[in-house]
């Protein structure tokens, strides 16, 4: 016999995937309008719990907070992106089940709904709009039972009995966290690369002149000489250029970080309940009369 279990249990879940990999936390169910039980969760996954996806609640499991789901953890991940603030239509419906692959499947977790009054009130609202045999997988018209909306529900029942009479208003607030990550690598690199260079140096040479001077009175005069061969030589010089190559340092060259500091924008839709009250008497209209 299979044991019925509360529609809110599924919000106070954590979804698993079928290979028991954790998910993330229940955002929304979806229920059958004919039969009021849940045929789809909306589940959270990735970083934060940020992204989030469609699963069909076919052979599923929810034992105490734990939900294990009957696909793998990547198939959820790329569950088509749909817009299911108005619930779902079937072609919708059909849309997810041919992604998951769903046939014959069936679920034997059962939840309660004889005594829910809220559900049953949207059950019989529905009952004169569900529209059935819509594809092989169409169940009818899904509505969207919103996280607010099932916690209104159990939270009133919870109120029912307990003598405080109160409960707690939750709301979502944006966590924001920072880590330094690597975006990039800079380096210094020599290279030899060639120029040419010239410069122009003076140089200087002796060349031969031949010079003729008379011979004097006194220098014939004391004169010795006599007729025959005789040479002379003189040796001459120039400069000549030496050119030599040496590694000298010029600069220094290094790397240095300095912080920039920017703003980004981040923007999320952040969800909060709200309460509403149900037979409670306004004492101020009272008391004016």
């Amino acid at each position: 016999m299979t044991n019925e279990k509360q529609i809110h249990d599924l919000f106070d879940a954590t979804a698993y995937d079928r290979e028991g990999e954790k998910l993330g936390s229940v955002k929304e169910v979806f229920l059958d309008e004919r039969t009021g039980q849940p045929t789809f969760v909306e589940v959270g996954h990735g970083l934060f719990g940020m992204s989030s996806s469609l699963v069909p609640l076919r052979g599923h499991r929810l034992n105490g907070d734990n939900l294990q789901l009957a696909f793998a953890k990547d198939r959820i991940a790329d569950a088509p992106s749909l817009d299911v603030d108005n619930g779902l239509t079937p072609e919708e419906q059909n849309r997810v089940y041919e992604h998951y692959g769903v046939h014959g499947s069936e679920d034997t977790e059962r939840y309660a709904t004889d005594n829910r009054g809220e559900t049953n009130t949207h059950r019989e609202e529905a009952a004169t709009t569900a529209t059935t045999g819509v594809g092989t997988h169409t169940e009818g018209h899904e509505r969207t039972a919103t996280h607010d909306e099932q916690r209104h529900v159990a939270d009133r029942d919870h109120a029912a009995t307990n003598n405080d009479g109160e409960i707690i208003r939750s709301e979502e607030r944006m966590n924001v966290s920072k880590e330094n990550v690597a975006t990039g690598r800079a380096r210094l690199r020599k290279y030899v690369v060639t120029d040419k260079e010239t410069v122009e140096v003076p140089v200087t040479r002796e060349e031969v002149r031949v010079e003729r001077t008379p011979i004097s009175a006194d220098e014939a005069a004391n004169y010795k000489g006599h007729i025959g061969e005789e040479s002379a030589e003189v040796t001459l010089h120039e400069e000549r250029v030496n050119v030599s190559k040496e590694s000298v340092p010029v600069e220094k060259v290094n790397l240095s970080k300095e912080q920039i500091t920017d703003t980004e924008r981040h923007t999320e839709e952040l969800r909060k309940e709200q309460i509403d009250t149900d037979g409670v008497t306004d004492l101020k209209h009272d008391d004016r009369r």
